[in-house]
């Protein structure tokens, strides 16, 4: 959903050329349909001058998610690495830590250290908070999944619930849930991680 799909419509632009008459200095306005039809650019009693200036017509296709930036505490973007994995992804989105449940996340917590530990399955946790909050709960509860920074904005509009989980492969959510409703982790293996051994 960050792609355009291939063949999808393009933004449409106008773009205008202002002209200047050599010999009686007057100007004025086209649009590029209008200079190519006319076929203006032969007429040599005419020149552009200035930059030409565009303006949006018609809005093309717009990919459903396109703010989309995922990096670590340096600043390093991880969008396409974590996006893009060809393998299973247990992604945990809380977008605010001070706001999440902390049952939930401790549970969460369990699933990616047993996900990883037991099926080598990456876990994320991506979050709007900040590095000094993720490094408090990281002392009080010790994290299982990598921690990477994104926009509130777009983790909310990926899962409502703080926490949420997704469970991603190669670039598809295969399914995602509300912490109230997380299967079990032997739910999850059997569905999901067994074939993997």
């Amino acid at each position: 959903m960050m792609h355009v799909p291939k063949g999808a419509p393009l933004d449409e632009y106008e773009i205008t050329y202002t002209l200047q008459n050599k010999t009686t200095q007057e100007t004025k306005s086209v649009t590029d349909k209008v200079y190519l039809q006319q076929e203006l650019w032969k007429d040599e009693n005419w020149e552009v001058i200035g930059e030409p200036t565009s303006r949006l017509i018609k809005e093309g296709y717009q990919a459903p998610i396109k703010d989309l930036s995922i990096t670590d505490a340096q600043g390093v973007d991880y969008t396409k690495e974590i996006i893009e994995n060809p393998y299973y992804n247990l992604i945990f989105v809380a977008y605010n830590l001070d706001q999440t449940n902390p049952k939930a996340l401790n549970k969460v917590n369990d699933l990616a250290k047993r996900a990883s530990e037991e099926y080598n399955v990456r876990a994320v946790l991506l979050t709007a908070s900040t590095a000094q909050d993720v490094s408090e709960l990281d002392h009080q509860t010790k994290l299982y999944a990598e921690t990477f920074f994104a926009d509130a904005v777009p983790l909310k509009s990926m899962v409502r619930a703080n926490p949420g989980i997704i469970l991603l492969k190669d670039g598809v959510v295969v399914k995602k849930w509300h912490y109230r409703t997380l299967p079990t982790f032997e739910t999850l293996a059997k569905r999901y991680f067994e074939h993997l051994e």
